[in-house]
């Protein structure tokens, strides 16, 4: 049965649209870690492809469905891709294009679409084989599938090896730098920081988890998830996801009473988990609260007993019922079951939440419930910043955005010559310099170009005093140099 030609056109109109907006939202979400765009982005292809597939465009079906598959991968890395893959994207959006435009059912000449199909797959099979170190905020946290987790203090060194590396290998030419890159490549995708989103589609996942839960004990249970967006760091949201789970699982099991006995307490049947999250000084504060029957200090005081945390003349633990209950291998079951009794939950919590830097208190309150306090301190991943092309460096030089141009720098300034302190020419540049001013300090970079204003997310960032950082502007890997470590 022939399509009406009026379906068809409206097709072709209605997927211009759609392929305008994924290449918007593709670049954004690969200049900042925007969740709302790359929901929009995976929406209206995952759309697109259906209508292809309705209205006979084969081949805008097909690409479709590889550049999903391209994209899946791109956001298991946190859209931290190289230039190959962003002009792997950009060109399958133009192949679509061109697609929707033609008859359907005729061949357009001059392209190669079983070839570029092939190139596509092999693009994903190159990014599949590398170590998968970075989560994006869409795709749940999935221990199985997360990177090998680096050690703190080794990050910190290996860091610091990285930055010259990557000098190394940007500032190669033709074939050496060929050799180089697979080096860097490993190197860098081993302790990149890795971005993530935390926020409600998040950790709606453990809603599902909750109700089930509870079904199982006989119980009734909603969790309400109220957490605004924010950026933060892989591993981050692998301890506040950790969290999350084993703390709405312990309100569940150990909090929520069974229906009966909450109305009797002239409660509603249904007990209530709720999780909300502010941000404020660079902090994310979470709450996960639950209205039941709070924590039994007789049960914690006779297991710690047990477990020979207090002496059996202790009678009061109020003040030390946290550090007794996140102690390893603590319980108050003296039996464990299929969901709990084992030991694990809180002390891996805390650990978890400590490893990223953050803390992990609580309050209780008898028959009303508990309430766990989760701060972490944010990273600023993505910052304004100067974008500097410079004579004699293959790659761009960034300057942090709290260097205010200025033209007049009067008396004082010191002029950076960044080829010769980075050891990438002997001769001085003749070219004037751009002066900046942060706080008292003056500098000027002799560049021949105006710096650029731009966004850019920070890749490798050895600790102070380490002069310089990797950083990514949109897809292009440079270097940020921190002026005011270098020359105080």
């Amino acid at each position: 049965m022939a399509i009406p030609e009026e379906l068809v056109q409206q097709f072709r109109t209605v997927a211009q649209e759609r392929l305008a907006r994924v290449e918007t939202a593709w670049a954004q979400v690969l200049s900042a870690l925007d969740e709302d765009a790359a929901v929009l982005m995976h929406r209206e292809l995952h759309t697109l492809k259906g209508e292809s597939k309705m209205l006979g465009f084969s081949d805008v079906n097909l690409v479709c469905h590889k550049l999903e598959d391209l994209l899946d991968v791109a956001r298991g890395r946190g859209y931290a891709v190289d230039e190959d893959v962003d002009l792997a994207v950009n060109m399958a959006l133009r192949f679509m294009a061109m697609l929707v435009r033609k008859k359907v059912g005729s061949q357009l000449g001059g392209i190669d679409l079983p070839g570029f199909v092939k190139q596509i797959d092999l693009t994903i099979a190159e990014l599949s084989s590398e170590p998968k170190t970075r989560t994006s905020g869409i795709t749940p946290f999935k221990p199985s599938t997360a990177g090998p987790r680096i050690p703190a203090a080794l990050r910190s060194r290996l860091s610091l090896i990285a930055i010259n590396a990557f000098i190394e290998y940007a500032s190669a030419r033709s074939l050496r730098r060929e050799r180089l890159r697979p080096s860097w490549h490993t190197l860098r995708d081993l302790i990149a920081i890795q971005r993530a989103v935390i926020g409600s589609a998040q950790l709606a996942k453990h809603k599902g988890g909750a109700q089930s839960l509870a079904r199982e004990l006989g119980k009734e249970v909603q969790l309400v998830i109220d957490v605004a967006s924010v950026e933060a760091t892989a591993e981050m949201l692998a301890a506040v996801d950790a969290a999350v789970l084993h703390l709405v699982r312990n309100a569940v099991d150990h909090g929520i009473e069974l229906p009966e006995h909450r109305t009797a307490m002239g409660k509603p049947a249904r007990g209530t988990i709720r999780i909300t999250c502010t941000v404020a000084d660079d902090t994310l504060a979470m709450s996960i609260s639950d209205d039941g029957r709070g924590v039994s200090m007789e049960e914690v005081r006779a297991r710690a007993i047990d477990f020979g945390l207090i002496k059996p003349d202790e009678t009061r633990v109020d003040e030390r019922w946290l550090e007794i209950v996140c102690h390893p291998g603590f319980t108050t079951r003296a039996e464990a079951s299929e969901v709990s009794g084992r030991g694990v939950g809180l002390d891996a919590v805390r650990i978890g939440i400590h490893e990223v830097g953050g803390s992990l208190t609580a309050t209780t309150h008898p028959g009303r419930g508990v309430i766990w306090h989760v701060r972490i301190p944010l990273p600023k991943i993505t910052f304004d910043a100067h974008m500097f092309r410079l004579p004699n460096i293959a790659f761009p030089i960034i300057l942090d955005g709290a260097w205010q141009p200025i033209n007049d720098p009067g008396d004082g300034a010191l002029i950076l010559d960044v080829a010769q302190m980075l050891g990438l020419s002997e001769q001085r540049s003749a070219n004037p310099p751009r002066y900046f001013k942060r706080d008292d300090k003056v500098i000027g970079i002799l560049s021949d170009q105006p710096p650029k204003a731009v966004s850019a997310r920070r890749l490798i960032a050895p600790p102070p005093p380490a002069f310089a950082e990797v950083v990514i502007v949109e897809t292009t890997e440079s270097l940020l140099v921190h002026f005011d470590r270098q020359y105080r």
